[in-house]
């Protein structure tokens, strides 16, 4: 028998008008209950309105958004219980005067919560997200930015909502700190089965994500798994890397002629990978017609795709062949 899984985040249809803007034109997406689900854009691709109707703060114009079960426009009063929010710029969420544990207190008690009982939650959500009691008792202001973020988490999570919502959570933060912030995020959804949504610009996310929504100008351009959504690729995930002598638009041009090419997406200075069906099949010919339009190369392989080359040769974006070139 077949576990029927609990959408925990249903968005039917969703339009947002700010006069005769639409921010959103018809948005729909889902999250079961526990997953990881990212949604990804550039600036004004509709991310903040998203999340703001999924707060309660903005009503739709049309259509439906559903968090817990719960209707956010008629069961407002109770969408603060069900949701844990995590801004961009965690100054705005702490008191850098107060602890980790101190600030837990303040914004326990605005949830009705009794003391001991928030500091029991504070400590186990610090616990997971790596802090010890030197870190919990010292004062926001001595912390690093990383720790900083995961204090503001925390607070997001304080009066144990089923769904955390983090508005860009590894904004500002390095290389290191961003995938450290990332992988304590993971630890929490695995340990206390939150359901979380991560907004952002970053394709590093997606790593980490069991679900992905695409925005681009207020819709949905691609959602599902990125297993799923990579495998829609010509290759079915897998792709022909081929490292040439030198880069340059007449080598593209020539390179985009070859049959059965239909996406091409730079991996590295002088690397391409050609998306074809059947690559391992296709490997001959296309070394034949390397040889054929004269063009030296120092390896041809079969690789993986990953969602940054899904990212840059989607096809609903570009039509017939196509190559970002930096």
């Amino acid at each position: 028998m077949v576990e029927k899984r609990v959408k925990e985040i249903v968005v039917e249809d969703l339009k947002v008008a700010f006069g005769d803007f639409y921010a959103l034109k018809g948005v729909s997406f889902f999250a079961n209950k526990g997953e990881f689900l990212g949604i990804i854009g550039a600036s004004g691709a509709g991310k903040t309105t998203v999340l703001r109707v999924l707060t309660g703060q903005l009503s739709p114009t049309d259509g439906r958004a559903f968090v817990g079960g719960m209707d956010v426009t008629k069961k407002k009063d109770l969408i603060s219980l069900l949701v844990g929010y995590v801004p961009q710029l965690e100054h705005i969420s702490l008191y850098y005067d107060f602890s980790a544990l101190q600030n837990a207190q303040f914004f326990g008690r605005l949830f009705g919560m009794r003391p001991k009982e928030i500091e029991e939650r504070a400590r186990q959500v610090l616990t997971i997200l790596g802090f010890d009691e030197e870190l919990m008792t010292k004062d926001v202001d001595k912390l690093s930015g990383g720790e900083r973020k995961r204090v503001s988490i925390s607070l997001g999570m304080i009066h144990d909502p089923p769904v955390l919502l983090l508005d860009e959570p590894t904004t500002g933060l390095d290389a290191h700190l961003r995938h450290e912030t990332l992988n304590y995020l993971k630890e929490l959804n695995f340990e206390l089965g939150t359901t979380q949504v991560i907004i952002s610009h970053d394709l590093e996310i997606v790593d980490y994500c069991t679900r992905v929504v695409l925005l681009e100008n207020g819709y949905v351009s691609q959602f599902g798994t990125p297993e799923d959504l990579i495998s829609t690729l010509p290759g079915q995930g897998e792709s022909l890397k081929v490292v040439l002598q030198s880069m340059s638009r007449p080598v593209l041009d020539k390179l985009s002629k070859i049959e059965g090419v239909e996406y091409m997406a730079r991996s590295g200075r002088n690397a391409l990978k050609l998306f074809i069906d059947e690559p391992a099949e296709h490997m001959l010919p296309v070394v034949q017609e390397l040889n054929e339009l004269e063009l030296p190369y120092e390896e041809i392989s079969i690789v993986e795709a990953d969602f940054f080359d899904y990212f840059q040769v989607k096809p609903w974006k570009e039509k017939g062949k196509g190559v970002v070139v930096p």
